[in-house]
């Protein structure tokens, strides 16, 4: 057996399947459409750990998880992908089925934090708040120690609730801070119905396409004054799928931030995530 980890990142789009030696850096990468293994029932596990069996090889030390739902010690009491509330100790399943080797088990949002301190904007850059836009909205926070919380939910604020006046919708933040709340936005907008993407490809041509993102920005400023006064970071780093539309609407929120945030909790940089494959990373 080599020292190689391997890692799946299981996210609500896609499953990051990263190959890595001890110090991060990456060997081999391939992503899995998470639709194509069904999810939103309990059943959806049993697929997972079929692939995680097709890819865990013998020269593997380490098996990550990072899952897309908090985590308390490897165990998850709730996940969308599984269907909503369960039990289930998915580390000691995997040290059952991967036996003599390390299992690392993490919520996604705090395998992109370990990631980030780790290989990405480094200790340097410490307290690190990390904000995921993706298919949902989370954080977490790291000053030289990942702040966990009691059963693992720190950082699950994606449940809470803002009223957006524009649509006249009342959604929660992982409705709105994410692919999804692009989409839920546009629909409001014009009725019609478009990815993330494709809003953020009309952006210079379409009113609408654009009114979303200043719409998107107001409301990430917002939440950033809250969470800067909250943990005090020295950093903010922006990551997920929808941070890579950050030029449409980073300048916007940082204003915000800049004139409603006492200064004492202005953080020193907020800036968008440069590391490939950060939650993988951080399960090295």
């Amino acid at each position: 057996m080599s020292d190689t980890t391997i890692a799946f990142d299981l996210g609500g789009t896609k499953i990051d399947i990263c190959r890595m030696t001890p110090a991060g850096e990456l060997l081999s990468r391939e992503t899995v459409a998470t639709a194509s293994l069904r999810p939103g029932e309990p059943s959806f596990l049993g697929r997972a750990l079929a692939l995680f069996d097709a890819h865990v090889g013998p020269g593997d030390r380490r098996v990550g998880v990072s899952w897309n739902a908090p985590v308390h010690e490897g165990r998850l009491r709730q996940s969308s992908l599984l269907g909503g509330p369960i039990e289930l100790d998915l580390g000691a399943g995997l040290r059952d089925r991967f036996p003599g080797r390390e299992i690392r088990v993490e919520s996604d949002v705090h395998a992109m934090a370990l990631g980030e301190y780790r290989f990405g904007v480094g200790p340097a850059a410490a307290p690190i708040l990390l904000i995921n836009l993706g298919s949902g909205a989370g954080l977490a926070y790291h000053d030289g120690t990942l702040m966990r919380g009691f059963t693992g939910g720190a950082g699950l604020v994606s449940q809470e609730v803002r009223h957006v006046s524009e649509i006249g919708e009342t959604v929660t933040l992982d409705y709105l801070l994410s692919g999804r709340g692009l989409t839920r936005l546009y629909r409001g907008l014009t009725g019609k119905e478009l990815s993330g993407a494709e809003i953020a490809e009309r952006s210079t041509s379409d009113a609408e396409a654009a009114r979303v993102f200043d719409i998107f920005a107001e409301h990430l400023g917002t939440y950033l004054v809250t969470m800067c006064r909250i943990f005090d970071p020295r950093t903010v780093v922006l990551a997920g799928s929808v941070a890579r539309a950050a030029p449409l609407f980073l300048d916007r929120a940082k204003r915000i931030l800049a004139e409603r945030l006492e200064p004492i909790c202005q953080p020193e940089a907020v800036r968008v995530s440069t590391l490939e494959a950060a939650a993988c990373r951080g399960l090295a």
